[in-house]
């Protein structure tokens, strides 16, 4: 995956002074990355990329908003790599306007997984997908059984 990235928390989120999510959409929307992306040979949907957990859902993580690549290639900064590992994830859907399904739907999250039956979650690579047309997709990595 290629494209743009920042570190927060999720306390971070919680308070508009703070929230750096924000910020990073307003920037990759802003900044041409869409041909940025094509110059590199990004291809597909726009995605979010979360990874780099420092611990649980309460811990740090990197987001990168971008678009999947083949190949890593060579980027100058603003644009970073993130290579992404293969796994088992769930995957719920996010209906409304945005930001608020994503909002939403990550309430949706963590609401199921605090559940006594839910499987645990991997906290290494969780992808929200933003497909031309249709629902956004959370994809949440979980361990296996």
């Amino acid at each position: 995956m290629v494209g743009l990235a920042t570190r927060t928390t999720n306390t971070a989120e919680s308070d508009p002074s703070t929230a750096k999510i924000p910020k990073l959409w307003g920037q990759f929307s802003q900044e041409r990355c869409a041909k940025r992306l094509e110059d590199v040979g990004a291809f597909g949907p726009t995605v979010a990329v979360y990874s780099s957990y420092e611990s649980d859902v309460n811990g740090g993580y990197q987001l990168l908003v971008g678009r999947q690549v083949r190949n890593s290639p060579s980027v100058s900064a603003p644009l970073q790599i993130v290579s992404t590992a293969q796994g088992s994830y769930l995957v719920f859907r996010c209906s409304g306007p945005l930001p608020q399904a994503i909002v939403d739907g990550w309430r949706e999250v963590w609401a199921y997984f605090a559940r006594d039956y839910a499987p645990a979650r991997a906290y290494s690579f969780d992808f929200e997908i933003y497909p031309d047309a249709g629902p956004v997709e959370i994809w949440v990595a979980v361990r296996d059984r």
